[in-house]
């Protein structure tokens, strides 16, 4: 009976030396269902306890298993994937709108440590239907139609250019449609689109970051811990070992 009580204590200590030897590593996920990218250096879980990120680099899992992003005074956004490679980080609108976010918000990613592969500016226009189903010849291929705003009133976007003659002349054909421009907002964009602005369609927006040098004492940190805990694990194992084994020598005797 003892022998067994003794193994029965010895599984349940091994098996809280793995937890704790587990509590601190990386990567994880916020979800194992769907798509949800791998959490790891830099980035770390918001108020989870343990190493494995840096400062500013937080992310939150909602209720729904989905990983969020903070930008400070942009708001959340939902991370669909990852990049550790190429270091680049795409995010997405909850309500799936990207586009309107930008044109009703001012996104700002000065106060994160994230920056755009490359800028552009971008002139989103109110118009009617008609002025999009059948553009005129001027306008082939130089608008993008945005669908997802729900208005009676079509969106589209237009790249602005600092060196192209041709932006007003399209700002001229689209108020003469009836097409009402909006202030031009600039926007970061992926790498493809900074050559070929209409490479993007406004479904995912493209952050980088430089990776940041980890704190020369972070790696001893966690290993300190880890030790510290085996050792109170081990002491705790050998005081109740001394414990039952005086005990069963009580019974047989």
């Amino acid at each position: 009976m003892c022998v067994r009580k003794l193994s029965y204590l010895l599984f349940f200590l091994f098996f809280l030396t793995m937890i704790t030897g587990q509590e601190n590593r990386y990567p994880i996920k916020c979800s194992n269902s769907g798509n949800e990218p791998q959490i790891s250096y830099p980035f770390r879980v918001k108020d989870r306890r343990g190493e494995g990120g840096y400062p500013g680099f937080d992310l939150t899992c909602n209720t729904l298993g989905e990983t969020v992003l903070r930008l400070p005074q942009s708001g959340e956004f939902l991370v669909r994937n990852i990049d550790y490679v190429n270091k680049e980080i795409r995010l997405y609108d909850q309500d799936g709108c990207l586009a309107r976010r930008f044109q009703q918000q001012n996104l700002n990613i000065n106060l994160s440590p994230f920056e755009g592969f490359g800028f552009r500016t971008f002139n989103f226009a109110n118009c009617p239907p008609s002025a999009t189903s059948h553009p005129p010849d001027e306008l082939a291929g130089m608008f993008l139609d945005v669908r997802c705003f729900n208005e009676d009133t079509k969106t589209i976007v237009f790249p602005v250019s600092p060196t192209s003659t041709s932006d007003s002349k399209i700002s001229q054909v689209l108020t003469r449609l009836g097409c009402v421009i909006k202030a031009p907002i600039t926007i970061p964009v992926p790498l493809d689109a900074v050559t070929d602005v209409y490479k993007y369609g406004f479904d995912d927006l493209y952050l980088t970051w430089v990776d940041p040098k980890k704190p020369p004492d972070s790696d001893r940190k966690g290993l300190i811990m880890l030790i510290i805990a085996v050792i109170t694990v081990i002491i705790a194992l050998i005081g109740f070992y001394i414990k039952m084994g005086k005990r069963c020598e009580t019974h047989q005797f």
